[in-house]
């Protein structure tokens, strides 16, 4: 390549990104202000994504979880409007977003760069590992014990696990194979059954798991895997007003140690895994 086609691909790319800049610059000047179009409705519309115990509907088809606390003290105690919770889906919750069936997303959704291209997200709320659920007759000990050929490690479509290990880090497991279930199937049946050699997820969800099941099920912490998957609220890209409001939310869930009341609530909340009780100057250790 000479120089002046070098020249002309170096400004053709400075082109690219300013025209790129300019656009996205216009259709967040075009975008509505969605804190306030709440606020004059009296009411914001919360998306949630089955996920125990931070989001779940009990016994008694109520909803109930750590997150949904949170969402109705900001609706109800915060913003002073009315709650109403829509169901969501891991693998089509952006594009609820995108189409206004809701206005945020309150979940333990995890912060990853490729969701980060379609929404903005706050601070972490909480933060994890992520761990596989194995068959305690399974002698699973290393990577090498689930990354064989044949062996199937299963992942809930759409979720953490299944960006890590598909998009983030797909060679992870080199002659194992990835296998995505969406509801209503459990992956952990998969385990169960032996179908599947693990269930790849975050550490409260497996834990949670074999130690509803521990007749057979046991969680394998793997030296080389992620170790931090941080989860924060979610919402559409170009709402400043709004982000810079859940960004305080968070804030006030920290300096309140909100999560460390809700542990109390819901014991299958690991609170070594969770950044907001970070304590404050003079809190008393408990």
């Amino acid at each position: 390549m000479n120089f002046v086609t070098k020249l002309i691909s170096m400004f053709s790319i400075v082109f690219y990104f300013l025209l790129s800049a300019e656009t996205y610059a216009a259709n967040c000047s075009n975008a509505p202000d969605l804190l306030e179009e709440i606020l004059k409705r009296g009411k914001i519309r919360i998306g949630w994504i089955n996920s125990k115990p931070f989001q779940f509907r009990n016994e008694r088809g109520e909803l109930e979880g750590a997150f949904i606390n949170a969402g109705n003290m900001l609706g109800e105690e915060l913003l002073k409007v009315e709650v109403e919770w829509v169901e969501a889906k891991w693998d089509t919750f952006i594009a609820g977003l995108q189409s206004n069936k809701f206005d945020i997303v309150i979940s333990n959704v995890a912060r990853r760069p490729n969701r980060a291209v379609s929404v903005w997200f706050t601070k972490p709320v909480v933060i994890g590992s992520q761990t596989f659920l194995v068959r305690k007759d399974a002698n699973i000990k290393q990577r090498s014990d689930i990354d064989k050929d044949g062996n199937t490690i299963v992942v809930r479509l759409g979720s953490a696990a299944h960006i890590t290990y598909t998009e983030n880090d797909p060679d992870f497991f080199s002659n194992a194979s990835i296998k995505s279930v969406a509801p209503p199937a459990l992956p952990e049946q998969e385990v169960a059954s032996g179908r599947a050699i693990a269930m790849g997820a975050g550490s409260v969800e497996t834990q949670q798991i074999a130690r509803a099941n521990s007749d057979w099920a046991e969680v394998v912490v793997l030296p080389e895997s992620p170790r931090s998957v941080g989860a924060g609220f979610v919402m559409q890209q170009c709402q400043h007003n709004l982000l810079h409001y859940m960004n305080t939310f968070v804030d006030t869930i920290i300096e309140t140690n909100f999560m460390m009341e809700q542990a109390d609530l819901y014991p299958d909340i690991v609170l070594d895994a969770v950044v907001a009780p970070t304590r404050l100057v003079g809190d008393v250790p408990r």
